[in-house]
């Protein structure tokens, strides 16, 4: 349904069809006819027009949204007001809720719930406000990624109910809001995203709400006792204390917790090795069979007296299994000093050309031996390194104006410049993992200057 009363909003953002609507906003999907793109069109409730509290408060969310930067949390491009009614201008997301996916594997579990952990830690570090944390309200996007919005397909009468599932008994005891509050939420929601159901549960807000003040929030291995993880079992039951003082102190210390758990889990484990069992012989079984058990055969013990002397070994067969050990060694030396000049004259040509003509060779198909430390600055086509230090790499795959270079390796690092797509970049260091991005410190030349600073590797392809 494509409302008659704003068509076209400031002759820029075409209204298409009404989505929903949440606590203070009908949210319209749109399109920008400026930049050729689809967005979210957020306008306060006409009914709330008369309530200045609520009005402002619409606003106030609309400019804090606007100071928090992550890639889990909407974009805001655009803010003003019309006919009287204030609104604001994110990014276009759809996809399926948390809640509709049900229980996800630990993996994929962990992928998607760092990232909610990394948008809330961001909210806090700005000061402002984050969407409640609930299943509804984190919605996967694409393939490993999600958002946390305030969902608008929520109906109005389930909202409270849907938060009051996840609320702190402090604040249900009427204290603050405050980030160990948040580490809460996120605690029942892991478990809910690793089992598929809510631990706390009902029909009534009050009485849900009621419930996390005095039931004790049972341990992963009792919900799905076949995921055996101590560790991320304790870090749960942490989080989900009812005493704030004995969770993590906020999202940041919850997440730098978990990125320890993570590592472990995907540490590489070997199965244990036991000896083959022996088959019993046939009077054995035949004696197992009758009922007659063999009685053990008592070993032959050598005389002390005497010592012990190998067989001896035929003079021909002797000489020729060693001519033969000889003939296999020589043979071995000869192959490894014939891949060793081969490596080593790759290197030579490949070194001399990206330094003369910077013209790369392509990879070997073969992981190569790793290069002695000369001093020299080897290309990092011969390292095998991507991304190493003097790479030349690629800016690709960027939607919209172009890829953020940072000043810092950041999600809310200031912004230095754009990189449209095909921009020819070279590595000046990392890679570097913050806010669970990979981060690359590159040089590029943008209108005969060169700008240095930090981008997502996420978009950085060899040439």
């Amino acid at each position: 349904m494509t409302p008659v009363s704003i068509p076209l909003l400031h002759g820029r953002y075409r209204i298409e069809e009404q989505l929903g609507a949440g606590r203070l906003a009908v949210v319209y999907r749109a399109h920008d006819q400026r930049l050729q793109r689809q967005v979210l069109v957020h306008i306060l409730r006409k009914e709330l027009l008369g309530q200045e509290t609520l009005r402002q408060r619409f606003i106030q969310e609309s400019h804090s949204n606007a100071r928090r930067s992550h890639q889990s949390l909407l974009e805001i491009f655009d803010s003003g007001e019309i006919a009287g009614r204030p609104y604001m201008i994110t990014e276009y997301v759809a996809g399926q809720t948390l809640r509709e996916l049900g229980a996800l594997p630990l993996e994929e579990a962990l992928l998607y719930f760092r990232q909610l952990v990394g948008a809330v830690a961001a909210a806090q570090a700005a000061g402002v406000p984050h969407p409640p944390i609930t299943a509804n309200n984190v919605i996967l996007v694409e393939d490993g990624h999600v958002e946390l919005l305030e969902n608008w397909r929520t109906p109005a009468a389930d909202v409270a109910l849907d938060a009051a599932c996840y609320r702190a008994p402090e604040r249900t005891a009427g204290g603050p809001v405050s980030a160990a509050a948040a580490v809460y939420s996120l605690g029942l929601l892991l478990i809910e995203m690793l089992s598929g159901q809510r631990v706390v549960r009902g029909d009534d807000p009050r009485v849900v709400a009621q419930v996390h003040l005095s039931t004790q929030i049972p341990a992963l291995s009792q919900i799905r006792p076949l995921l055996y993880s101590p560790a991320l079992d304790e870090l749960i039951q942490r989080a989900t204390a009812r005493d704030p003082a004995q969770r993590p102190a906020d999202a940041a210390a919850f997440g730098q917790a978990l990125d320890v758990i993570r590592r472990d889990l995907s540490s590489d484990t070997r199965r244990l090795t036991r000896p083959p069992a022996q088959r019993p012989g046939l009077r054995e079984r035949i004696n197992r069979s009758t009922g007659r058990i063999a009685a053990p055969r008592e070993p032959v013990r050598p005389d002390p007296g005497v010592r012990a002397q190998p067989p001896a070994e035929p003079p021909r067969r002797a000489y020729a299994n060693q001519s033969r050990r000889r003939s296999i060694t020589g043979i071995v030396i000869v192959l490894v000093m014939l891949i060793a000049f081969a490596g080593f004259g790759y290197y030579g040509v490949s070194l001399a050309l990206d330094k003369l003509t910077n013209i790369e060779l392509p990879r070997p198909a073969f992981d190569l031996p790793a290069l002695p430390d000369l001093g020299i600055e080897w290309p990092s086509w011969l390292t095998g390194v991507v991304g190493g230090s003097g790479q030349v790499l690629v800016v690709t795959g960027v939607p919209d104006e172009g890829l953020n270079l940072r000043a810092v390796p950041a999600l809310n690092g200031q912004v230095i410049t754009l990189l449209p797509n095909t921009t020819r970049v070279r590595v000046l260091d990392g890679p570097k993992v913050v806010d669970a991005v990979p981060w690359m410190h590159i040089r590029a030349t943008l209108d005969g200057r060169d700008v240095e600073g930090w981008a997502s590797v996420n978009f950085l392809k060899p040439e």
